[in-house]
């Protein structure tokens, strides 16, 4: 009785998800992290910047407007908070691309959702991601909404742009975020 149920669990789970064999995203999301290391004199601390986009090139929604503040711990953990506030803004059956300078991005979302939760979470080497909880966070978001995630290289000219804005956004958020931290 409990080998078919694992036996059925693991067809529910092993099938090969549409999104990713042709990979025809309906949105794009460009975002980008920008954070400075702990220190004897301070831990760990970033900032993020995400931008969603209709696959025409219209903005949906960004987080440009967000208070410019510094978050505890380390930069990459910006890319799951910046893939979760995007989450809100998606329909449900959405293929979503994501853009990032950083290539965490790639290394987790790079196969899609299927892949991720095939090697549980894990890079190929089998070692734990350092932000595993926070991977199983965004993916059960993705799962819940059938949202397809799958981090992508650039390949128009556009898609450079829009990553490289995103990137020089994060790090201009940084810098203010400093100063008016400093400055009180």
């Amino acid at each position: 009785m409990v080998s078919e149920i694992n036996e059925r669990n693991k067809q529910i789970s092993y099938q090969p998800s549409p999104a990713v064999d042709w990979a025809v995203p309906t949105h794009k999301l460009f975002l980008s992290v920008a954070g400075i290391k702990k220190s004897p004199f301070h831990d760990s601390q970033h900032v993020y910047a995400w931008r969603l986009f209709a696959i025409n090139g219209e903005m949906i929604a960004s987080n440009d407007k967000a208070p410019w503040v510094l978050f505890d711990g380390p930069d990459n953990l910006g890319l799951y908070s910046a893939i979760a506030e995007a989450h809100a803004h998606l329909p449900k059956d959405s293929t979503l691309a994501m853009f990032a300078p950083q290539e965490e991005l790639l290394h987790v979302f790079g196969e899609g959702l299927v892949s991720l939760k095939r090697r549980d979470f894990r890079k190929r080497d089998k070692k734990p991601y350092v932000h595993r909880d926070q991977i199983k966070a965004v993916y059960d978001l993705a799962v819940e909404s059938e949202i397809e995630l799958l981090a992508l290289n650039p390949h128009s000219s556009d898609e450079h742009e829009n990553r490289g804005l995103i990137g020089d956004f994060a790090r201009d958020r940084l810098r203010e975020a400093i100063n008016r931290d400093v400055n009180g």
